[in-house]
């Protein structure tokens, strides 16, 4: 008979090894913290271009209008202003709040803050989202419930505990971001039910056809016909199996890491022949969470510079803002073996600083360093930012902003001391978070089984509703259940007062020619112009095309007469897509024109 100690030794390994399954270093979170941010701050960049067009009232999709488009349960913040400084406004806070995401500075709340503006903007215009978006606000809401401040981080370098914690987190919530980021690859995979994936092996001929949507690589790959059948398999596969085995308890280490590779090298595969935006680096990013803790410890190993050995930086013990400097700077520099020590406690240092007003910096080999050539020190013994060193190397002129700043160290002490006070963020799993987390998991679980067509799970109005607010969209049919079979492009003929032929939609006058262009991509200003117009095509939306052709169709009649003379006023158009229908392998394309919407400026 087995005895109660060996039962309950059983029990316990079995846990510690879900444990290490659902485990994420505090360096990945930190990791996935910074990536986040850089991800968000380049959203917003990218949007930017087109702020006056997608998200005011003079663009697309007026206030007025937005009504019809959004689910009484969903809010956003730029729906208070229809005005171009408002909507500016609301872009600067948002990348403010990122700015402080990417550095760690109040991680927990400007994460939360930063979920809420994202949000905000994504349902401002649904019409110009994409599976990137669905992503991306899915990353950033599972990271409200993860430390991932708790490293290289403003936070980590003012957290005033003696004691250490572990590298390795567990919790509800780093499992849920681990299951959530699987649950795409295997949902889309179920999702791909017809036989171009299986087994005909031609889903990737048919998406490389699509000549509105691929690169010019994909252009020139394609001619590769007997590589996109293995391709085909390939991501299918990866797709469905791969979510699985990477939880596998055997052969964690080995396994992981083989699959994160492969993951990521199928992204970057997207970004070579997809014009998707930033969806294959997104993704990129939530594969990147499952990097183990053994991976950073062998890093640390390699990076290791010896110049950071035996490294003390010496600060003025009298001056708040000199110390706190001296920690984000051993802090964001990795100098993970430098020591902080007050000045006042070594002679020699002390004297140093006292002679030359400046902080000390005694490097592995014992030679002191003061004022700028301290920074430029500290910069060549980080294993990551050592490249730095030179960039910084102009002694007179960093002399000069050294001396600048020890002036006024009075000052800067006092605004340190408000903005970046000593505490102790919270790393371990809060009870709430855990119930939280535990229930939003089985939601996210509940609606991907509801985008099953064999399943008759359909979600009620309260789980919508839910959904709608909290922005938790859940259906991963990319090229499910195949690839689109058409390649449409815009063409807008039209005419001014004066009789005069225009192509509107190039701003330019004569009038336009239907001839499939040579890239056929590069007549989309970007990917989201793509999505809205792909809306006003595609005859799937029948129902609302009619009311994305008219809103476009005012908006691209405010635009060419904003500025232009009465009589060279654009006075009416029309909205053609030439387009191409691919036919299985060794069958020529189809082309035919939709004529989509006619509009009357005046009428």
């Amino acid at each position: 008979m087995t005895s109660a100690s060996e039962e309950n030794t059983r029990v316990a390994w079995r846990w510690a090894g879900v444990r290490e399954i659902f485990a994420i270093d505090l360096r990945t979170l930190a990791l996935f913290r910074i990536g986040l941010a850089v991800m968000i701050i380049a959203d917003l960049i990218l949007r930017a271009r087109d702020l006056r067009a997608h998200y005011t009232d003079f663009g697309i999709m007026p206030r007025a209008v937005i009504d019809g488009y959004m689910h009484p349960a969903s809010f956003s913040l730029h729906l208070m202003s229809g005005a171009t400084w408002f909507q500016l406004l609301l872009f600067v806070l948002a990348g403010l709040l990122a700015a402080s995401l990417l550095i760690g500075y109040r991680t927990r709340l400007v994460t939360v803050l930063s979920w809420v503006m994202l949000v905000s903007l994504q349902m401002r215009n649904p019409m110009i989202l994409s599976g990137e978006d669905n992503l991306l606000i899915l990353l950033l809401f599972w990271a409200m419930f993860l430390p991932t401040g708790a490293r290289y981080s403003v936070d980590a370098a003012l957290d005033n505990r003696t004691d250490s914690y572990p590298n390795r987190f567990v919790s509800i919530a780093s499992a849920a971001l681990l299951i959530q980021g699987m649950s795409m690859y295997l949902f889309s995979a179920l999702l791909k039910s017809d036989a171009r994936w299986f087994p005909d092996g031609t889903a990737v001929y048919f998406a490389l056809q699509l000549d509105y949507l691929v690169t010019p690589f994909a252009l020139w790959f394609r001619q590769f016909e007997a590589l996109l059948q293995g391709l085909t398999y390939y991501v299918w596969g990866l797709e469905l199996i791969g979510p699985v085995l990477i939880f596998s308890p055997l052969f964690l280490r080995p396994l992981r890491a083989a699959l994160q590779l492969a993951f990521m090298s199928m992204h970057f595969g997207f970004f070579l022949f997809l014009q998707i935006g930033l969806f294959p680096f997104i993704s990129i990013l939530m594969n990147l969470t499952f990097t183990q803790g053994w991976v950073w410890d062998w890093l640390g190993a390699r990076l290791r510079r010896r110049s950071a050995a035996g490294m003390v930086i010496y600060y003025d013990q009298d001056c708040d803002f000199c110390f706190k400097i001296c920690r984000l700077l051993k802090t964001f520099l990795i100098l993970s073996n430098a020591r902080i020590q007050p000045a006042q406690s070594n002679d020699g240092a002390y004297a140093l600083m006292q002679a030359h007003d400046s902080w000390v910096v005694r490097d592995g080999r014992g030679r002191d360093h003061v004022r700028w050539q301290a920074m430029h020190a500290l910069f060549t013994a980080s294993p990551i930012l050592f490249w730095c060193a030179g960039l910084i190397a102009l002694r007179r002129c960093g002399d000069r902003l050294y001396g600048l700043v020890a002036r006024n160290r009075g000052r800067l002490s006092g605004f340190t001391a408000r903005a970046l006070p000593f505490r102790s963020p919270r790393v371990s799993p809060s009870p709430v978070g855990q119930v939280l987390a535990l229930g939003f998991m089985g939601f996210v679980l509940a609606q991907n089984l509801s985008t099953l067509p064999a399943l008759s799970f359909r979600p009620g109005d309260s789980f919508i509703a839910v959904r709608q607010a909290l922005n938790l969209y859940q259906n991963w049919t990319m090229f499910a259940p195949h690839p689109e079979i058409t390649s449409p492009w815009p063409v807008i003929p039209g005419v001014l007062r004066d009789g005069t032929a225009v192509d509107v939609y190039n701003n330019r006058r004569g009038a336009p020619s239907l001839e499939k262009p040579a890239i056929v991509s590069h007549a989309y200003k970007n990917y989201r112009w793509r999505k809205y117009l792909s809306n006003i095509e595609d005859r799937s939306y029948d129902a609302n095309a009619g009311n994305f052709a008219l809103n476009y169709g005012r908006y691209l009649c405010r635009t060419w007469n904003e500025n232009a003379p009465a009589e060279q006023a654009l006075e009416r158009f029309e909205i053609i897509f030439p387009v191409e229908w691919t036919r299985p392998p060794g069958e020529p394309k189809r082309f035919e024109v939709r004529r989509v919407w006619r509009h009357d400026c005046f009428g």
